[in-house]
């Protein structure tokens, strides 16, 4: 396995553990505040992640390594956040899913050949994604929202 490659599993990884530490220092009753005024709260936030990391990312990511040229849907992320915030699922429940589910990618990615990281899909708006591509997005997006969380402790 190249360096690269190795790199965006450890980084996969390291995003799940910043956010679970993240979410941490965040006052105890202060999950569902919004820090400031059209800013997501650490609930909000957390669905939002799990969504994207369940749903959209984790399932590309697994259709790409057993279809060939796959269609990716596109994904109503406001919709589906706002549904899921309406039924106010445990902070730690949502945290444990997304930190199992990128496990869960990198220890589907570790065993991965080189030459299959290149397999792509489209999506219809999107374009082309490979799976270096979507593991790549999966570190960068939590580790984006893991220092959005830390940020919004510090204000709340």
């Amino acid at each position: 396995m190249t360096a690269q490659h190795r790199a965006l599993i450890e980084q996969i990884r390291a995003s799940a553990a910043a956010l679970a530490r993240a979410v941490e220092g965040v006052p105890a009753g202060a999950q569902a505040r919004r820090p400031r005024e059209g800013e997501w709260s650490v609930q909000e936030t957390l669905i939002h992640l799990r969504n994207v990391v369940l749903m959209v990312q984790g399932l590309r990511i697994r259709r790409l390594l057993y279809e060939a040229d796959p269609v990716f849907a596109d994904y109503d992320e406001a919709e589906f956040r706002a549904a899921d915030l309406a039924r106010a699922e445990p902070i730690g429940d949502l945290v444990q899913m997304i930190v199992t589910e990128q496990e869960q990618i990198a220890k589907l990615l570790s065993h991965l050949p080189d030459d299959r990281w290149q397999r792509q899909g489209r999506h219809p708006e999107l374009g082309a994604m490979s799976i270096e591509f979507l593991a790549r997005r999966v570190g960068e997006h939590t580790a984006e929202h893991a220092r959005q969380i830390a940020e919004t402790a510090r204000v709340v």
